[in-house]
This record gives structure tokens, sequence and C-alpha cells, in this order.
């Protein structure tokens, strides 16, 4: 794990493009959030008109009333940070989000054909209600998660590096055949179906997170949304939870490294709008936010309340390719070529962003391998030569059947409302239209009905984003095998599909980079699975008196550590 070494090659990435091209900064998941793009709003106050809490608890604004918060269902970002915060893994990420270490477990070995991982959990770990935390209930959780009932929207991302994983949730095999074994009560096993260079780091992630058994069956889908069911493990408890209000997390006193957190509590307010978190900011009810007016973005930077950090993902449009003609891939290389990323991140979004030449960002490395992923691999688009995409993509559209447009089916463009998100889809609109001729109409949606549509397939294009689940490649492209349930464009290549397994199975960094790579060049470079428009990082709107917080490359916000100086 060189996550340090990789947060400084990234920030050093970051800078050099800001330096040629006026770029720089924002968000989206791991999943996915809603929050990125910035509305407009009233201008921001100075610091000296802003007032500050004078209890010890922090107030955070981060989405509106979550999906969900069941480790298991949870693959939203914004979900994840109120995951971090009350439950731990096996293995956790570091509070200032540079890396991961040991969370509920205290040691592990490997065995010698590196498919065997033995963990010796801690003798001192406990649920918030005082129970002990034991091997078992991370059994029952992770046989949970695999279950095809459940239907965990990772079962197939996270499950397959489990031996049997995939065959459980495709219902070949009960989830009790899964690769774990209970040894006793502070010893588990787990069994890889394949190798594995990052699994202490899949360990860390949110839905692999242990869940109490008696809670889920007593209570059922229920056992989120009250502060008495809501058993947790980690550094904080839910007290109480009010839906589309707020959600206050209290510090949980069995925790075991409960010495270390910072605040007493944590008031999550449920919030869609970017003029109301700014509005909650401004008033000292909150102390930061995740989405503002982007247009109020230099006088947060004058009043020092502006804060930007890298981040590991892409904001993009997906196809559907279930749907005529989205399943051309000259259609979809038409639509893509058609669209100005360079217009997008520096003008629209101000620099905050940095304009996509493939859909693997900046930052990523192959675990293991020293040179970043993009500095090894081609860029299939330039943003800054946007005459010859423009002639691109119309040839494209002339060979798949419709030159100067003439034939094409108008295009329903789903986007969920609010955060910007209107403001690209109608630039994305008069580009399809000024370049192919091509008639877009925008379909404005709900955050949780964009992502249930997404995820049915109701839609033809829709607005998209993802943050990567750890630093390697395969978090973005993995989402695109024919099995995993985030691949809501409905890509299929079995080429692409064997090149990723391939992945998996090769232990040399390098050429394990290259499989990637050849991957990435079926998927977007001959295929044009989506349409990749900006590289995320993340912007949000702060009081100059919070202090240590931080935001990890994942995009999880973190405030374990986080107070309100005098």
């Amino acid at each position: 794990m060189q996550l340090k070494k990789k947060l400084a090659l990234l920030l050093t990435g970051i800078l050099m493009i800001t330096t040629l091209s006026a770029c720089s900064s924002e968000t989206e998941s791991n999943n996915t959030t809603e929050n990125p793009e910035q509305t407009q709003g009233e201008p921001a106050e100075t610091t000296e008109n802003l007032s500050t809490p004078s209890d010890s608890g922090l107030t955070v604004a981060l989405s509106s009333t979550p999906e969900t918060i069941d480790p298991a269902l949870n693959s939203s970002v914004d979900g994840g940070t109120y995951l971090i915060h009350m439950f731990e893994g096996i293995m956790r990420y570091t509070w200032d989000g540079e890396d991961i270490e040991y969370g509920q477990a205290e040691s592990h070995t490997v065995s010698d054909d590196g498919l065997v991982w033995t963990f010796t959990l801690r003798d001192d770990i406990k649920w918030s209600d005082g129970q002990p935390v034991t091997a078992e209930d991370f059994a029952y959780s992770w046989r949970r998660f695999v279950d095809p009932d459940t239907a965990a929207p990772y079962a197939y991302d996270m499950g397959m590096y489990f031996k049997n994983g995939t065959a459980i949730t495709d219902g070949e095999l009960p989830p009790e055949e899964l690769g774990v074994q209970v040894i006793d009560e502070r010893t588990i096993e787990i069994t890889l179906e394949e190798l594995c260079p990052y699994f202490l780091e899949i360990l860390a992630f949110p839905t692999l997170y242990p869940v109490r058994r008696d809670m889920i069956e007593e209570h059922g889908v229920g056992w989120t949304r009250n502060g008495d069911t809501y058993i947790c493990n980690g550094p904080f408890k839910m007290e109480s939870f009010t839906l589309d209000d707020r959600m206050v997390s209290v510090k949980n006193e069995h925790y075991w490294d409960k010495e270390s957190a910072v605040p007493e509590s944590i008031t999550w307010l449920f919030l869609s709008d970017n003029i109301a978190r700014l509005a909650a900011l401004r008033s000292g009810e909150a102390s930061y936010i995740e989405g503002f007016p982007q247009e109020e973005r230099n006088a947060l930077e004058e009043a020092d309340m502006y804060y930007m950090s890298p981040l590991l993902g892409t904001y993009y449009l997906s196809f559907n390719h279930d749907v005529e003609p989205f399943n051309d891939p000259l259609v979809r290389k038409a639509l893509t070529l058609a669209i100005d990323n360079a217009f997008i991140s520096d003008v629209l979004r101000q620099g905050a962003v940095i304009p996509a030449a493939a859909f693997v960002g900046d930052g990523f490395h192959t675990s293991g391998h020293d040179v970043a992923f993009r500095e090894e691999g081609p860029k299939y688009i330039d943003p800054y030569n946007y005459e010859a995409n423009k002639e691109e993509a119309r040839q494209a559209l002339a060979e798949a059947g419709y030159p100067d447009g003439e034939g094409f089916p108008r295009i329903e463009f789903l986007l969920n409302e609010g955060a910007g998100h209107e403001m690209i889809a109608e630039a994305v609109q008069q580009m399809w239209k000024d370049v192919l001729n091509v008639n877009a109409e925008l379909r404005t949606a709900e955050w949780s009905v964009l992502l249930v549509d997404r995820r049915e397939g109701s839609y033809q294009v829709a607005r998209n984003g993802w943050l990567g689940d750890f630093n390697d490649p395969f978090t973005m492209l993995g989402m695109f095998m024919s099995s995993s349930a985030n691949n809501d464009c409905f890509y299929s290549n079995p080429e692409f599909d064997e090149l990723i397994a391939q992945s998996m199975r090769q232990t040399d960094p390098a050429a394990r980079s290259q499989l990637l790579h050849q991957a990435e060049a079926i998927m977007f470079g001959q295929d044009w699975a989506c349409a990749p428009i900006y590289y995320y990082t993340n912007e949000s709107a702060v009081n100059p008196n919070l202090k240590d917080f931080s935001v990890s490359l994942l995009g999880y916000s973190l405030f374990h550590k986080a107070y309100l100086s005098e």
C-alpha cells in the first residue's frame, strides 16, 4: 500500500493540469453521490458574519436523505461516509484519509499460495449496546451480503473476491458455502476465489462492515431508522433519525478506540438543495457542507471557507446498451466526441474539475505498480482539440446511418434535480444539436428515482458518476463486467470480461496493468461504453474554525478528529 505516495503524485498531477489549463476541483461515487455540481444562490458572506457553534458537536450537510444506511445495500459516497463513522470493518481507513490500518482486527496471516487470509480480532471490540463483536458476526454479514435475497449492489463486485461468492450470488450455491470459516470467537479465516493484491483495502470498504443478525431478523428493513435497533460497532452510534431532516450520531462509549474520537456528536443534515446547505453554513448551523452554488466559489475562497481535495473518479453519461440506437458503438462514439469536455470543465465548472481524456482518471495506480495508470496508457479524447473531435463525431454518426442526424430519434436524457446537473445537461443538449443535429429532451428526477431508473434500465441516456472503491483501475473498469450489478449501461463484451478476469489472476503488477489497459481499450477505445466528461475533485464549503477534518481520495468525508476552534 503506497497511498501517501499516490496522493502526492495525484496532487502533483492536478497542479500541473491547473497550470496548463486553468483547471482544478469536484465530487461523486463508489459508488455515486448526488451533489457534485453547483446551482445558483445568494452571495457568500464573509468569515466575520459567520457564527460559530459553541458546543462540542459538529453539524454537517452532505446530501438529501440517503437511500439506505445498511452497509450491505449502500452504494453511495454520502452513505459510505455515514457508515464509516458508525461502523468498522476488519480494516479501517486512517482518519486522515491517506491509508488503511487494522480496525476490528489486530493481526493477520496469509497462506503461501496467497489465497487463505486468517484474521485475529481485537479482544475488546463491542457493539454499541455492549455485546461483544465476534467472528461469527463478520461471517453472518458477509454471507448475507452475497445472498441473492439481499440484492446487494456490490454482491458481484466485492463478493467475487471470496471463494464461491459469485456462485452464491448467482443462486448456484447456498450462502453457507462462502469461503469464510469461523475458527473461534476471535479468529476468522477467509479463502479467496483468486489472488487479490489489494484485499486489505477491500476489507476496509463499508459494504463489508459487520451487522447484527438479531436486529435485522427482528426488525427487517426498518432496523436502520431507529437508534435502538441500529446497533453499530464504530466510533459513533445513531441517537436519532428523522426522515428528510437529519440524523444525529453520538460517541459510542463501547468503541475500542473511543478516546481517539474527538466530537461528542455529529448531526447530519439531509438537505438536497445547495442553496439550503450554504444557508446552513452561513447561519452557523452547519460547519461543513458538500455542494454549493458554483458562482460562490471565489467569494468562499476569499472568506477562507473553500476546501478542495483530489478524488479518484469520473463524471460521465451512461448509455443504455439495451435500447436502440444506443446499442451501436458508432452512435455512442458520436455522442461522446460531440461533447466539449474542456468547455464544461473550464468554463461551466470554472476550472474546478479536470476534463476527461479516457474513463480511468488521473491518480490511479495498478496495485504494486509505480507508474500511474494514465501515464502509461493512451488518451482516447483530446479535450483541447474539439474541432477534430466534432469532425470525428459527425463521421461516426454518418457511418451509423444517421448523416447530419437524419432519422435519429429524439433522446431522453435522465438527470437528477439540483446540484447543477441541469447546467451540464443543457450544455450537452446544445452540443448534440449543434454538432450532430440530434435532439435531446431532459428528464429531471429525484436522486432516489434516478438511482432506481438507472439500475432497472428505465432510461436511454443518464447522468452518472463513479468514485473508486480503492486505488486500482479495477474499481473503475470492473463495474462494466457483464456480471456487475453496478453495470447500469448493460454493457457486455466477453473479450473485456476475460481480460478483467485475467487481471485478477496475474500476480506481476506491470503485466496486470497492461491487461487492464487492454480491457479499457475495448470497453472505451473500441466500444465507447459511456461518455466520460471530467475527473472529480472534492469541493466543499467549510467553517474556517473547523479543524482536522479530511476527505479521502475515495470521497469519504472524515470527521473523527474534527473540532471547532475558538
